[in-house]
């Protein structure tokens, strides 16, 4: 390194960028210590497709003939391909690298918008990296590509708007043509998004609304719509959320598509973060508002409101109006001597810096291969039994939560976590779901289930209906906290016999 170079890097302003960075990724990593469970199916299904290529009929779940469209194929091509390079490690340090980009994306937005205020840009972007962390929604699994993207997409915006050039919007298409192919479930929001702009850019000072060029805008969504059918699903995948999110039944299972509930856990975060921003917008200049920024707030505010999973887009922008609006804040001095200030600030984010990359590296060097250990040693317990070549033969219940693991192992279980797979309007054959749902709220038979599939294995846990099954035709083989396993007794038998 050259002498320039080694003063940059013992700057001041160089640490106080670190520190930035550093506070919300060791939020990240003392809160995310391990894989999200959804990894697993995303992993099952990244090996599928290496394997055999992409497929339009379930691979992964015990049940023949169910229609699919696998919305994150992409996402679960490129994780396989990490995991089977770098392990777990590699999967968390995708979340790590796709987590600073989101961070850089959010300091560059609001460097536009704040006409270059560094110290507001930092503090903002580290603030919304923080309750994006401690909220739980810094996670191993695809929607923070989705955030990313449309972060990006917000970007190009402003670029388009803060210097007139419509060359910037080329990349509208290009960020379609990545989240269809790798998050469809989100990918309208880039069009939702564009909406904000298009009516912000209509001239009407009455409306407080900015104007400027719209057209550019318009034909840069409509080629990125038709790029959205470069995808192997056509329009359904264009189409997938309008078939995934309005069951009742698999809204009410999934915790985080539950209506928002500010009392409830780590949403009082979410809360405290709303009530912050709102309270800072009435104290500020209203003059500069921008009608973008207060339909993207009000508009994913509804969606949060009726969704947990949409307070995560809300954090990522509720805090626009508050760049512009305080675009002229200044750091307030809390150390007079610019010594003392500069020594503060290296040591601080030093410290910091240090705290997170060593964090970051524990955690990927003592990452796991498994959920839970007892579940682990579980299906353990069943390679025992069935060996490596008939997994896939063999009839396995679990419930909603384990299935993606069991597939991971190899087994092709009754459910997992993709539960819009299980849905008719989707697989086109059986409302799956909706069969287990009855079972668990006792409104089916138990008796009537287990003859239907006459399952090899079951795996259960506490919450779990079939839990207390032992008697009958089935025999518990395994219980260790919380996790137990069955076998058909007429399996046992046979192996006797044998």
């Amino acid at each position: 390194m050259g002498e320039e170079m080694w003063k940059k890097i013992f700057s001041a302003r160089f640490w106080k960028y670190a520190l930035a960075v550093a506070v919300p990724l060791c939020v990240v990593v003392f809160l995310v210590q391990g894989v999200d469970n959804d990894t697993w199916y995303v992993l099952a299904e990244g090996r599928e497709i290496a394997q055999n290529g992409l497929y339009y009929e379930d691979k992964l779940s015990m049940h023949e003939g169910l229609d699919i469209v696998v919305q994150n194929y992409g996402f679960a091509a490129l994780s396989w391909w990490i995991y089977s390079i770098l392990g777990m490690a590699g999967i968390y340090g995708l979340m790590i690298i796709l987590f600073l980009i989101l961070l850089f994306l959010i300091y560059k937005i609001c460097m536009l918008i704040s006409n270059k205020n560094e110290d507001l840009s930092l503090l903002i972007m580290s603030v919304v990296g923080t309750l994006m962390a401690a909220s739980g929604f810094v996670v191993t699994r695809e929607q923070m590509l989705g955030y990313v993207v449309m972060m990006a997409v917000i970007y190009v915006l402003e670029l388009y708007i803060k210097n007139k050039n419509w060359k910037y919007l080329v990349w509208i298409p290009v960020l379609s043509l990545i989240l269809i192919n790798m998050r469809a479930a989100t990918w309208l929001m880039i069009f939702l998004i564009m909406l904000t702009y298009v009516i912000d850019g209509i001239r009407q000072p009455k409306l407080h609304l900015e104007g400027y060029k719209i057209w550019p805008i318009v034909v840069a969504g409509a080629v990125a719509i038709l790029v959205g059918l470069a995808n192997p699903y056509g329009l359904k995948m264009m189409t997938f959320i309008f078939r995934s999110y309005g069951d009742g039944k698999f809204m009410g299972l999934v915790n985080e598509l539950n209506p928002f509930n500010p009392a409830a856990g780590v949403n009082l975060i979410c809360y405290l973060g709303i009530i912050g921003v709102i309270t800072a917008y009435a104290f500020s200049n209203k003059k500069n508002v921008r009608v973008r920024y207060l339909l993207m707030f009000f508009g994913l505010l509804f969606l949060g409101l009726t969704s947990v999973k949409g307070m995560a887009e809300l954090m990522l922008v509720m805090v626009f109006p508050l760049a512009l609006l305080y675009k002229d804040w200044k750091m307030p001095i809390l150390i007079e001597h610019a010594g003392a200030r500069r020594a503060f600030i290296l040591w601080s984010g030093t410290i910091a810096s240090v705290v997170a990359v060593a964090g970051i590296v524990s955690v990927m060097v003592l990452m796991k291969n498994e959920p839970r250990e007892s579940l682990a040693k579980l299906v353990d317990t069943i390679d025992t039994d069935v060996g490596e070549g008939a997994k896939a033969e063999v009839k396995v219940y679990t419930g909603y939560n384990d299935g993606g693991y069991l597939e991971w192992r190899g087994y092709k279980p009754y459910l997992d976590p993709r539960g819009e797979v299980f849905l008719m309007k989707n697989n086109g054959k059986e409302d799956i779901l909706h069969e287990w749902i009855d079972l668990k709220e006792s409104k089916a038979a138990k008796e009537d289930f287990m003859e239907k599939y006459d399952f090899d294995y079951i795996v259960t846990t506490e919450d779990d209906v079939l839990y207390d099954y032992e008697g009958g035709e089935y025999e518990m083989i395994y219980d260790e906290d919380g996790d137990r396993l069955y076998k058909k007794i007429s399996s046992v038998e046979n192996e006797a016999n044998n």
